[in-house]
Formats: C-alpha cells, structure tokens, sequence
C-alpha cells in the first residue's frame, strides 16, 4: 500500500457514513408509505459515498492506484484546516443565528441568510478571492438562490 492519504480518507469517509446511516434512520418514519420521503435524499447521497469510499480504499489496498500521494504540505494543510473550522463556526453561527432571529421575532430565514452571507465571503477570502464587490456579489447571490429553493420552492422553514 503506497498511498496511505487515500486510504485513511476512504476510511474516514466511511466511518463518517456510518455516522449519517445512524442520524438517517433517526428521522421518523413518513405518515403515508411515500416511496421518497424526508430521508430518501440524504440516504442516497450516503450510498454513494460509502460506495465511492470503499472503490477508494480497495483501489489502495490492491495496488492499482499508481499515485504515491503523500499528506498536503504545510501550507495546504493549514487552509484545509481553517476551512474545516470556518465551517464549524457556520454551523454554530447558523443555529444561535437562527435561535436569536426567531427570539427577537426577525422575517422567517433572517438568520440563514446572514450566516450564509457571512460564511460564503469568509470562505472566499480563505480560498483567494480579494475583490470586495465579486466576493458580496456571489455571497449575496447564492444566499438569495439557497433562499428561494429552500423557503419558496421547498417550503423548508429556515432560522
């Protein structure tokens, strides 16, 4: 086994489908036997993961994989690292966010909007971007569209 980046990942990945297999089958079951219901989406997207995961860690193991990667050098390391944080702030901000807008009796979805509007330009100033006015642009534009698919089209209550 030459590449041992790809095979830690794999498991990783793995155990982390175990992880949303388990939350999955949490949420509870539909009223009417629909046959898509709240957890149809998330449990296909973890079967493909878990699959995609496994090819992964067996390409490593049985050698066919010919890349000798080795783990991210200090400096990607470091980003990935503050991004992984940048996220968990997003998602602590998300839920006091909305808890504080649904206290204070904001419009319905105030709070998602701003912590997204705030994490997707943090997140692009972590990856490189500089100029102000695209980095608002694109962070108030995907804010509006996740706001319309969500609370318009899917009717899906936001914080």
């Amino acid at each position: 086994m030459k590449n041992k980046t790809d095979f830690f990942i794999g498991l990783a990945l793995l155990a982390f489908c175990c992880v949303m297999g388990y939350e999955i089958h949490l949420i509870p079951e539909p009223a009417a036997l629909d046959f898509f219901s709240a957890g149809s989406f998330p449990t296909g997207v973890t079967i493909a993961l878990a699959l995609l995961s496994l090819i992964l860690v067996g390409r490593t193991i049985t050698g066919k994989d010919k890349d000798t990667a080795c783990w991210p050098e200090r400096k990607l390391a470091v980003k990935v690292g503050l991004m992984a944080a940048w996220i968990l702030a997003y998602v602590v901000g998300f839920i006091f966010l909305g808890e504080y807008a649904y206290d204070a009796e904001w419009p319905e979805g105030t709070g998602f909007l701003i912590s997204t509007l705030i994490f997707l330009s943090g997140a692009q100033v972590l990856t490189g971007y500089r100029n102000p006015f695209y980095i608002f642009l694109i962070s108030a534009g995907i804010s509006a569209f996740l706001y319309a698919v969500f609370a318009i089209f899917f009717k899906v209550p936001l914080p």
